[in-house]
């Protein structure tokens, strides 16, 4: 971990709006050509204009537990994870030779002995993972296939619950991620009971589905969306003991937070906020809307929340700082 001086960690401090902490903020990273972000402070609807050197021309891929993993595979090898608000660094080993991902996930606080960053790549039957520990020099590689008998299931979505990992995938397996040792997994079909839960075939139009812990829970999100429009949102709770997806459709005092990089994915609680809670904000590729809906009156709200950024911005994605004590 690269030490910051107090002048840096003052100088990072001023970056961000007093409200940082209390609920995700949505930044939108420009391309090279230009410099800073853009913060939209959801709870004020106003637009930020900050600068944060460590995020130029980098692309952020997930945001957990405070922390960035940056793993720009496309732009340069350089991997690390950073806390946005101290600016502390925890460098990772290098992407070289190049491994593009579709999925990255940070299992745990990097203060935990057991915190694993993992990049995973889907292909039909199979997963390709790259994954390490804060201090490893080196990936370690592996290539898991999935348990159906023609292969050609893939993976649907994959998500972090009480520093386990999980993984959906189309044809309704959820699998644990089984650290066997230090260099070596496999994967373990939960055989959960998805009869509750719709399928893709019920529906001609774009169906992401999303993996994400909140209140100690781990929920599955179904969004229906056709012509660019989001036209519903279906969420589920996982009973570990029964295995058996439940719908619910009150998140109580919890918002979730959707974003177009990678599946981004975050839960928080609106208690100390001034936005209501049982909402769900998403954003897609390459949009600038932001759709908010609400799970009380299933009504979607469509709004521009930075008009003033170029549209052809990079990547959009939520960050939920964590201050240190």
């Amino acid at each position: 971990m690269e030490a910051n001086t107090k002048e840096e960690e003052e100088r990072s401090l001023q970056c961000w709006p007093p409200t940082a902490g209390l609920l995700p903020w949505l930044v939108v990273i420009p391309g090279s050509s230009e410099e800073g972000q853009t913060f939209y402070d959801i709870s004020e609807s106003h637009c930020h204009a900050k600068n944060i050197p460590e995020l130029q021309d980098k692309v952020v891929a997930t945001c957990s537990y405070g922390w960035l993993v940056i793993a720009g595979y496309l732009i340069s090898d350089d991997c690390f994870l950073l806390n946005p608000i101290s600016t502390k660094k925890i460098q990772l080993p290098s992407l070289a030779p190049v491994f593009s991902y579709d999925k990255c996930v940070l299992s745990s606080n990097p203060d935990d002995p057991g915190c694993v960053v993992m990049l995973l790549s889907f292909d039909i039957g199979t997963v390709n993972v790259m994954f390490c520990k804060p201090g490893d020099v080196e990936w370690t590689r592996q290539g898991l296939k999935l348990h159906d008998e023609d292969g050609s299931d893939y993976v649907r979505s994959v998500g972090v619950h009480k520093g386990d990992i999980y993984i959906l995938s189309w044809y309704e397996h959820l699998y644990l991620v089984k650290f066997d040792n230090s260099s070596s997994i496999t994967l373990v079909d939960l055989k959960v009971d998805n009869s509750t839960c719709p399928t893709t075939a019920k529906f001609y139009c774009r169906f992401p589905t999303y993996l994400v812990e909140t209140c100690g829970e781990l929920l599955r999100l179904h969004c229906y969306i056709r012509h660019r429009q989001v036209l519903d949102i279906w969420v589920y709770k996982l009973d570990f003991d029964k295995k058996f997806w439940t719908r619910i459709k009150e998140l109580k005092d919890q918002a979730i937070f959707i974003g177009s990089s990678g599946g981004q994915v975050l839960a928080c609680s609106t208690q100390e906020s001034r936005i209501h809670g049982n909402k769900i904000y998403l954003t897609l590729a390459e949009e600038r809307s932001l759709y908010v809906y609400d799970l009380d009156v299933c009504a979607l709200e469509v709004c521009l929340p930075c008009p003033n950024v170029k549209a052809d911005w990079v990547q959009n994605v939520w960050i939920l700082p964590v201050f240190e004590d």
